[in-house]
């Protein structure tokens, strides 16, 4: 009777918890953090996200709170939501709707490991943690396969976010990691910030065998003319959403990575 009655009482706790789960509410205004939503099967907690969140497709039929700079506060406190997910970009201006009972959850991304956290984070907080360890493990074994796709490594990779002024990554960039962890090197690894500017000078110093340009980047031709032995890559918009995103598609960004000196 004893062993019924604590199986009764454990039963009832679990599907407690999981309705509680089920009722709690979620904003995203980070790309990577909708990914991952999807990805655990709690995308029906997900009640609206940026305007930068178009993985999975399905992502963009969601509400639009706002993007990194701007909130959409009337249909924020329309949804009032238990949880404000976001990231380094909008950290400036979230902290205030906690006087309005909406917690806002901070999400660091340095690194590989750091998007492994983010997802144990989201696990726990949406009562989906066996979902996260899997996804995790999953996530991993794709990591060590994109690592063996490199057939030519130590190459010298120079990423370029902008010219003017010049951005490129840097020792805090989750992007720096994975260029580490597919086999090449980024040559500005070693400055300690996470998006350095630098002089024209000091990037031609460094003589990187691959140049990348991120889409937003304008100025290939100069880009060009200035690493004449340098492969140059402009990147896809695809290509850019995969690498700038510390999200559960990192395997990809390494993948990409692995494959540039194959050629």
């Amino acid at each position: 009777m004893y062993k019924l009655l604590i199986s009764i009482i454990v039963t009832f706790f679990l599907l407690f918890s999981s309705v509680l789960a089920k009722d709690l509410s979620f904003v995203s205004l980070e790309p990577s953090l909708t990914e991952t939503m999807y990805a655990l099967g709690a995308q029906d907690m997900l009640k609206a996200v940026s305007s930068q969140c178009n993985h999975p497709v399905q992502a963009k039929e969601k509400p639009i709170i706002g993007d990194y700079y701007f909130i959409n506060e009337q249909l924020l406190f329309d949804i009032k939501p238990d949880y404000f997910l976001f990231g380094e970009l909008s950290f400036f201006m979230i902290d205030k709707y906690e006087q309005f009972g909406i917690k806002p959850v901070y999400f660091k991304n340095s690194d590989i490991e750091s998007v492994y956290q983010n997802i144990f984070v989201l696990g726990k907080l949406t009562n989906k943690d066996e979902q996260a360890k899997d996804l995790v493990l999953d996530l991993k074994n794709k990591i060590l396969n994109a690592k063996k796709m490199n057939k030519n490594p130590e190459k010298k990779i120079l990423y370029v976010i902008s010219m003017h002024p010049f951005i490129t990554i840097g020792k805090k960039s989750f992007i720096t990691d994975i260029i580490e962890k597919s086999g090449n090197h980024s040559v500005t690894k070693n400055i300690d910030t996470s998006y350095p500017l630098i002089s024209i000078e000091y990037a031609i110093s460094q003589k990187p065998d691959i140049v990348l340009i991120d889409i937003h980047c304008k100025d290939e031709s100069m880009i060009q003319d200035l690493f004449p032995n340098a492969k140059i890559i402009k990147m896809t918009q695809e290509q850019t959403d995969f690498t700038d995103r510390p999200s559960i598609r990192i395997y990809k960004s390494i993948e990409f990575f692995a494959q540039l000196g194959n050629d």
